[in-house]
């Protein structure tokens, strides 16, 4: 019995959760970034990497690892990063580039260095990019 449930359990967690990694193109230098530092970048706050500027790309509003990303790597709500980009406009600073698939992301990632961005973990196999972080989200349903 408690062999089933703890069966059972897992396989509910595999079903809710995903594991979501943040990764960098080939050449990234720094190949292992903290959370506060990922959280930097894409607030920007850290805008570059030696002489380089940092690409970072976030899916759109709606994209569910956009969600998760928000929630676990920059700590905010959709509603609380709007007034925070609203704010920070102001400063001359702006948000991550805006793409719409992971086929848009390996392009960015392939064509400007330094850039940042993340993916489903499934997504990444198979492709050339530096893995800088990994996180597990759990899937609110």
């Amino acid at each position: 019995m408690l062999k089933s449930l703890f069966l059972l359990s897992l396989y509910f967690h595999f079903l809710f959760s995903q594991e979501l990694l943040v990764i960098g193109d080939k050449s990234f230098v720094n190949q292992n970034l903290t959370k506060s530092e990922i959280k930097a970048i894409f607030l920007d706050k850290k805008r570059f990497i030696g002489a380089s500027k940092i690409l970072a790309m976030n899916y759109e509003s709606h994209h569910p690892l956009r969600s998760c990303f928000e929630k676990n790597i920059l700590e905010k709500s959709e509603r609380s990063l709007e007034k925070y980009w609203r704010k920070a406009y102001y400063k001359g600073k702006r948000p991550p580039k805006i793409i719409s698939s992971e086929e848009m992301l390996f392009l960015y990632l392939e064509s400007v260095q330094p850039s940042i961005g993340y993916i489903d973990f499934n997504s990444s196999i198979g492709k050339e990019v530096t893995v800088l972080y990994r996180l597990e989200c759990e899937n609110n349903l």
